[in-house]
Order: structure tokens, then C-alpha cells, then sequence
């Protein structure tokens, strides 16, 4: 009798186990389907967020009205607009211009670019395009070499200084009558 009980005892013991087994395995699952969606409400916030930068970037920068009425909230941003406009921009110089911008190529030859300094490539440029050609090869970007260096924000007489300057650092000597244009000391 005893190896009866034994056995009852024993499967008391094992169901219980079972029962307590299969109660844990709910809570995990459960435990994981709640902390999934901590994972996609994360995701769906980042995605949202991107939406709303893209949507950001992609807003127009002014407004076209067929009938001709006035917009007041572009009124308004064009009145800002002009009072930063007011405020006296600096040009930079030729050496500023190259530092920022042209620097990047033209101090190690990037893409086979003249090197600042290399008299024969900047001599044989200058003989054969003349100033004009190479500032506007500058401003609009030629081969390899992207308009004004890449800073659209630089102006045409910025990049003309940046040339000027680029010409002068590797001994070309140019036309006097081409720098008259160029209101700048070295």
C-alpha cells in the first residue's frame, strides 16, 4: 500500500508541477507579447519622427498664387527675411574662400585637381582658359569639380576672389586689366 500511495503522491506532486509550469509559460508569453509592442511603439515613433523631417525638408520656400492676392504669413516671413538681409554681409576673401571651400581638393589634387602652389598645371590653365573661363568653370563646376566648390552659398565674386587667390598662390602672373575687377588685397 505504501508503493499506492507513493504513486498518488507522486502524481499530486507532478500535476501541480505541470499545472505551475503551464501558468509560467502564460505569464512569459504574456511578459513578451506586452514588452513587443514597447518595441513597436518605439519603431513607430522613430518612423513617425522621420515622417515629420522629411515633410519639414520637402516644405516649399515660397508660394504661388494664381488669382494675385497677397499671402500675410508670407508677407510676414519676407519682412524678416529682409531685416536679416539688411544686416551688412561680409564677404569673404580669396583665402577664406579657399580654406572653406576649395582646400578640400585643390591642397592634395583629389580627382587629378591642380594643386595650389603648382605653378606649370595653374600657368597652363590660366594660358590656355584665361580668368574669366576659370572663375566660371568655378561658379558652375566643370568635370569632377562641383559649382563654387560645393558652398552655394558662396557669391560669384566670392568664388572670383577664391580663383584670383588660388592663381596668385601658385606665381601666375595675371593681366592687370583682368584684376581690376576684383576689389580685394592678398
Amino acid at each position: 500500500m505504501s508503493s499506492e500511495q507513493d504513486d498518488k503522491a507522486f502524481m499530486r506532486s507532478f500535476g501541480g508541477v505541470m499545472v505551475l509550469l503551464t501558468v509560467a509559460a502564460f505569464i512569459i508569453a504574456g511578459l513578451a507579447v506586452f514588452a513587443a509592442t514597447f518595441e513597436t511603439s518605439r519603431d513607430m515613433a522613430r518612423a513617425e519622427h522621420e515622417r515629420e523631417r522629411i515633410s519639414q525638408r520637402l516644405q516649399p520656400h515660397g508660394v504661388v498664387r494664381e488669382n494675385g492676392d497677397a499671402d500675410p504669413m508670407a508677407m510676414a516671413e519676407e519682412e524678416a527675411d529682409d531685416a536679416d538681409d539688411d544686416a551688412e554681409e561680409v564677404a569673404m576673401s580669396g583665402s577664406e574662400v579657399n580654406e572653406s571651400a576649395c582646400m578640400a581638393c585643390h591642397a592634395s589634387g583629389v580627382m587629378d585637381s591642380p594643386v595650389t602652389g603648382d605653378n606649370d598645371a595653374w600657368a597652363s590653365l590660366y594660358e590656355d582658359k584665361g580668368l574669366e573661363e576659370l572663375v566660371y568653370n568655378a561658379i558652375n563646376g566643370i568635370r569632377g569639380m562641383p559649382a563654387r566648390g560645393g558652398d552655394s552659398s558662396l557669391s560669384d565674386e566670392e568664388v572670383r576672389r577664391a580663383v584670383v587667390y588660388i592663381l596668385e598662390e601658385s606665381d601666375v602672373e595675371l593681366d592687370d586689366d583682368e584684376l581690376a575687377d576684383v576689389e580685394e588685397e592678398f
